[in-house]
This record gives C-alpha cells, sequence and structure tokens, in this order.
C-alpha cells in the first residue's frame, strides 16, 4: 500500500508522514531528504557555496554528473530516516536551512529528477509506505491508494519553522522566514517539471487551526473510510 503526502514547505508533511508510518507499522519515506542529500554531495564539489555557483553547475550539468545518485540509500529503521552517500551515513548534515534552500533550486533541475525517481519508486515497490514531498501523489506514484495534500496558511507554517529545533532559527527570523518561504512557494508552484499541484484525486487537508493529534485523526478517519 502507498499512501502520499504531498503540500508546502512547512505544512507539517514530514512530521505526518512519520506519525502514520509508526501507527500503520508502514516505512516512511521522506522524499525531501533525497533532494537534500544530492543538493549536499553538490555542494561539495563547489569550490564556492553560493547560488550563483550552484546554478551555474546546475546549467553546465549533463546526465553523467548525476550518477553519484546510484551511491546515494535511503534506510528507515527505528522510526527514523537515515541517508547515506557511498554507504556513510550523510543525515545529520541535511537539516541546514541553507541545505533546504539551495535544495529548491537542484530540485528544478529535469536530468536529476529522472534519477531519483527511480531511487523513489525502487523503494515503493518493495514496501508498504508513507512518502512525502511535493510531486509524491502526482508524479512518483500517481496511482497510490491514498493521496493527500497537506496545506496551512504562511503564518502557521512561519510558526512552525520557529518551533522547530532542527531548523536552527530564532524569533528575530521571522520576516526572512516569511520571504524563505513565499519565494519557495513560487518556485515549487511555477517550475515546469513536476510542479507542486494538488493531485487528482487528493484528499485536501488544512491544518492551519488543527493540532498535531486533530491532523493525525483526520488523516486515520479518511484512510479507515475507504
Amino acid at each position: 500500500m502507498i499512501i502520499t503526502i504531498d503540500g508546502p514547505t512547512a505544512s507539517g508533511k514530514s512530521s505526518v508522514a512519520k506519525a502514520l508510518a509508526q501507527k500503520l507499522n508502514f516505512y516512511y519515506l521522506n522524499t525531501g531528504l533525497l533532494y537534500r542529500a544530492v543538493t549536499y554531495v553538490i555542494l561539495t564539489r563547489l569550490s564556492q557555496k553560493s547560488v550563483q555557483a550552484l546554478q551555474e553547475w546546475l546549467t553546465q550539468a549533463q546526465a553523467k554528473d548525476f550518477d553519484f545518485i546510484t551511491d546515494l540509500s535511503y534506510e528507515y529503521r527505528d522510526n527514523e530516516p537515515h541517508v547515506f552517500f557511498k554507504k556513510q551515513e550523510i543525515t545529520e548534515y541535511l537539516f541546514d536551512a541553507q541545505i533546504g534552500q539551495y535544495a529548491s533550486i537542484v530540485s528544478l533541475n529535469t536530468i536529476m529528477r529522472n534519477k531519483l525517481l527511480v531511487l523513489q519508486r525502487a523503494i515503493g515497490e518493495k514496501n508498504n509506505i508513507v512518502i512525502d514531498g511535493r510531486d509524491c501523489g502526482s508524479v512518483v506514484f500517481p496511482n497510490a491508494q491514498y493521496k493527500f495534500f497537506l496545506t496551512a496558511s504562511l503564518d502557521a507554517r512561519v510558526q512552525r519553522v520557529l518551533l522547530d529545533p532542527t531548523r536552527n532559527v530564532q524569533e528575530s527570523d521571522l520576516e526572512k522566514i516569511k520571504t524563505d518561504l513565499l519565494q519557495r512557494d513560487q518556485r515549487d508552484r511555477q517550475r515546469t517539471v513536476a510542479p507542486l499541484v494538488v493531485p487528482d484525486g487528493a484528499i485536501v487537508i488544512d491544518s492551519s487551526n488543527l493540532n498535531f493529534k486533530e491532523t493525525i485523526d483526520l488523516f486515520l478517519s479518511h484512510i479507515q473510510k475507504v
């Protein structure tokens, strides 16, 4: 069985997907970590780590330049996702806020997306999974048994970023967080390849005024109904 959860940045989809996987005893696939992993590897190859340097690399990159994706692997154990590159775990490096911003640029690359698609589908073929991202129900698994689109207001998402200990941000960063989210939304929705959309047949859930337990209960009620 495959359950997909798509939605914008900081809508809570990863936390919800992970909690659902635990409750259902499913495998959890966090596609965002895979994009961050690709970004992390690319950045290690750049002499200068900047948006301009990254965009120049991506413009010149050919299919062979993304062959390293076959050296990426993903495991979900002890209720936590783990990402490896050449069998070396790199998970701890992937939660940096800057990596997230760079990943939104890398995700625009068609060659990279197609190569990563193979890895994502291979994981799905082996497990009952809950998978979250931005194109899981529209591109990766369009025939998933359950498809959800989780959203929330901008203010609610800003507060979630502030409260997320993995993001290392402070109250003084509030305006920057808001700007970053808006820019990320625009890139995700306007990209020509696999833009952020509500997948066909997806159940839309707005969690702006729901606490975490209420959100999980709402998801489960839809799953148990069908």
